[in-house]
């Protein structure tokens, strides 16, 4: 428990620290780019080395040359162009068409699994921590911005309220279990209870209500509560299912492939992507909520 705690806090210490680098220096942003590289690198790694003997040096080639372009190609055109999104669309067509080639160049050693495994091993990580880039460099209309709605808004609903809804979760089902003991998902995660998934939404809500007055009390405005305190605990409530859901993925992923930890990176937390699943999510949904917001308004 105690290096759980301690690796715990060196990963917040490392995520406060780049986003205080993201706010006070001249295009913080691009340090912030640079963490979610390199989580995308230790990420890409860890899938690729939990499915080695499922898909050959070739495949795992293509996947690494995609990581490694993918983030920086996606920060520079998203800064320069808003071209992220073409970016990754076109970054993902180029690795499918690669790895579509080696059934044809190395027919006898690819296979139709391995290919599928490759593909999943660019996508998740990758393809979701580049949107995380998107939403790093995320800007909203002037009518949106006195109400502190930019990318470092974003980037802290992912970074507060997964963590949030996590805890809270584990509180709920360590002290409430005896009480509540129906599982969630029995197969997939035997150790996840109901009343545990119940405590992870009232987590995510406290994360995204702290979250509000904290955010405006730093920027000295409270204006218009009656609306936008509800928008952040519905988003809050929202990232808090993806958080449980990007959970549930990631136990899916070790299942299948008979791990218990995807790294040792975080000891008493296993790799970076047992510590990122859930924020991968919770990414999706803040920033579709990010553009709903700016749509409507």
């Amino acid at each position: 428990m105690k290096i759980r705690l301690i690796s715990g806090t060196c990963y917040i210490a490392l995520l406060a620290g780049f986003f205080c680098l993201k706010i006070f220096l001249p295009y913080g942003d691009f340090y912030f780019d640079a963490l979610i590289y390199a989580f995308a690198l230790l990420g890409t790694f860890e899938m690729l080395r939990a499915t080695k003997d499922k898909t050959t040096s070739a495949e795992r080639g293509f996947v690494y040359a995609f990581s490694a372009l993918c983030i920086p190609a996606c920060a520079f055109g998203e800064y320069f162009k808003g071209w992220g999104f073409a970016v990754i669309g076109v970054g993902v067509l180029l690795l499918a068409v690669a790895l579509l080639a080696l059934l044809v160049v190395r027919h006898e050693e690819t296979s139709l699994e391995g290919l599928g495994i490759s593909l999943l091993s660019a996508i998740y990580p990758t393809v979701f921590l580049a949107l995380m880039v998107i939403a790093n460099h995320a800007t909203a209309p002037l009518a949106l911005k006195k109400f502190g709605f930019d990318s470092r808004l974003l980037i802290l609903f992912v970074f507060v309220v997964s963590p949030c809804a996590d805890s809270i979760a584990y509180v709920f089902g360590k002290f409430l279990r005896k009480y509540f003991p129906k599982k969630m998902t029995p197969v997939i995660s035997p150790n996840k209870t109901v009343i545990g998934g119940i405590g992870g939404l009232v987590g995510g809500m406290l994360g995204a209500a702290a979250l509000y007055f904290i955010y405006n009390a730093a920027a000295g405005s409270f204006d218009q509560m009656h609306i936008w305190l509800p928008v952040y605990l519905a988003v809050g409530l929202a990232a808090s299912v993806a958080t449980a859901f990007g959970d549930l993925v990631e136990s899916c992923i070790k299942r299948k492939l008979g791990l218990k930890d995807m790294g040792n990176i975080m000891p008493g937390h296993g790799g970076a992507l047992d510590r990122l699943d859930s924020a991968l999510y919770s990414t999706i949904v803040a920033y579709l909520a990010f553009v709903i917001i700016v749509l409507v308004v």
